[in-house]
């Protein structure tokens, strides 16, 4: 199609469009939601979807972009349907570290608390595999108030999740129960004050 009358779709309904494709295909794949180095030299990772698909003949998740250009920036030297790990920070990682006050990398995220901020989309990849590819103002119905208004034990129920997340295949038993029996991460509400933020909130 022209320029000027294609469709303009965000990394969210390109990575769950591209997994429906491949699933309906019959090739395992699943969206993940979390934090994309979009240069070369890890210094800054902003929000994004991406995929992971399963390469039969490797026997292992491959990450890829849909949404991305690294198929023009031959520079890099991979493609985007085959991404190296270390472009990509999983919400879970993004989520400990925060909370260890141990990492080492800096997030550009749209939100004046960045704990807040990595905490959306925590809940969000928590959602994609579980194959309910929630959009980014949908948030559990307790998070309304925002984050400062957890205790700490609600605060270490999100630490145990990110710990579940953070090995997905290995702990999928345990999110299938989280998912089952706790309503506090799945009933959600549209809170749509936080869709967009005027300034980034850089993390280091």
């Amino acid at each position: 199609r022209d320029v000027t009358i294609r469709i303009n779709v965000s990394c969210r309904l390109a990575s769950v469009l591209f997994s429906a494709i491949l699933k309906a295909k019959g090739i395992p794949c699943r969206s993940r939601a979390g934090f994309m180095d979009f240069g070369n030299t890890g210094d800054s990772y902003m929000e994004h979807w991406v995929n992971e698909y399963w390469d039969f003949a490797e026997n292992r998740w491959v990450l890829a972009d849909v949404d991305g250009y690294y198929e023009y920036e031959p520079r890099f030297g991979y493609s985007q349907y085959d991404l190296p790990r270390r472009k990509f920070i999983t919400a879970s990682e993004a989520w400990l570290g925060l909370r260890a006050n141990s990492l080492d990398k800096r997030l550009d995220v749209f939100s004046p608390n960045p704990l807040e901020g990595v905490c959306e989309y925590l809940l969000m990849d928590f959602h994609t595999l579980m194959n309910d590819e929630i959009f980014y103002s949908y948030q559990p119905l307790y998070l309304r108030g925002g984050i400062q208004t957890l205790d700490e034990s609600q605060l270490l129920e999100l630490d145990h999740l990110a710990n579940l997340l953070a090995d997905p295949d290995k702990n999928m038993a345990q999110l299938d129960h989280l998912w089952d029996n706790n309503d506090r991460l799945t009933v959600l509400t549209n809170n749509t004050q936080n869709i967009y933020y005027d300034t980034f909130c850089p993390v280091n």
